[in-house]
């Protein structure tokens, strides 16, 4: 995808959109038809930045397909998918407008709006945390979470992030605080992750989809996997700031080529494992088995119960050291109905 890697300041958004729009939305050509009316011509696309929060997080396909297969144009966006070494990087430049829109875990949004961040939850997107989880090395003596002991040293992506979150919850599994325990953030690199647990630098490691797959044919074992813990947990969703959110028309548009790569992922299988596997450098059957915790665990429209909503923050709130509980869905949750 042409940007990887990069993050581009926000170019101005008050372009109409190019296609899938009603004539009403086309400006005259100046050349006259043949009923003396000017030609409508295609207004320009309008050009926005989306960020994911790791590259290779398996969860966020839905964005990088949306590219692949031209939806965006086709919902009347330049987009540009940037890339980011976990939520906490994201939050400073979804913050600031220099990132459109950003896939992230909402945890990391909720933390951002109570410190005050004028951020918006616009979409659900991944339903749960399926393929998550908590690994240790083959021989460490950590053989359930119980196990953890104080000083332990628990890697994430970033400060911030979901990832951190979880670590947090991990430690208060085994009766520990968060100071108890050492967060090591390595960012999104299975070898930097594996390095670390090889040689005691961390001792257990917070792994996203596919990094456990990944990792488990070379020993590493799982202690938890979330989605069995929380099962009722979203996971991330698509959010923007407040100054981008005027834009109303624009976010409809980003929302509804979310929902159509959902679509067309859903009926075209073979071509979704198939790009799974070349991006996320997966075997057949690892980029099978990623289809089918990804996949159906989206959410189709993006449309989020606030009660859900609810449930998260008072989720997350109930482990110190990460919010205080002092937001609510209706501080976080502005929908927007998708359009494209």
């Amino acid at each position: 995808m042409a940007g990887r890697g990069r993050v581009l300041a926000m170019v101005a958004a008050g372009a109409l959109l190019l296609t899938g729009c009603p004539a009403d939305d086309q400006e005259p050509t100046g050349e006259p038809t043949d009923d003396g009316a000017a030609e409508p011509q295609p207004a320009e696309p309008v050009s926005v930045v989306i960020g994911t929060a790791v590259e290779r997080d398996a969860a966020n396909v839905a964005f990088l397909m949306a590219d692949e297969q031209g939806i965006y144009e086709e919902c009347g966006l330049d987009a540009e998918v940037v890339h980011f070494a976990g939520g906490g990087a994201l939050m400073p430049a979804l913050t600031a407008g220099e990132v459109d829109f950003g896939w992230v875990g909402t945890t990391t949004v909720v933390q951002a709006i109570e410190e005050g961040a004028p951020l918006k939850t616009i979409a659900e997107v991944n339903r749960s945390v399926a393929g998550w989880g908590l690994m240790v090395p083959a021989d460490s003596p950590i053989q359930s979470v119980e196990d953890i002991q104080a000083g332990a040293q628990i890697s994430f992506t970033s400060e911030g992030a979901l990832s951190h979150w979880f670590a947090l919850y991990a430690a208060e599994q085994a009766g520990l605080s968060a100071d108890d325990i050492v967060g090591v953030p390595l960012g999104g690199s299975v070898p930097a992750i594996r390095s670390a647990m090889e040689t005691g630098d961390t001792d257990a490691a917070i792994v996203l989809l596919p990094w456990g797959q990944i990792l488990e044919p070379d020993g590493f074992r799982w202690v938890m996997q979330f989605d069995e813990e929380l099962p009722e947990f979203s996971f991330t969703g698509l959010h923007t700031n407040e100054q981008t959110l005027e834009d109303r028309e624009t976010a409809a548009r980003v929302v509804g080529a979310y929902a159509r790569s959902v679509e067309w992922m859903t009926d075209n299988r073979e071509e979704t494992e198939a790009f799974i596997g070349d991006f996320y450098e997966l075997d057949e059957a690892l980029a099978s088995e990623v289809y089918d915790l990804v996949i159906p665990d989206y959410n189709p429209t993006g449309e989020m119960d606030v009660e859900r909503m609810q449930y998260l923050i008072d989720t997350v709130a109930e482990i110190p050291g990460f919010i205080e509980g002092t937001v609510t869905a209706e501080d976080v949750v502005d929908l927007v109905e998708p359009q494209c």
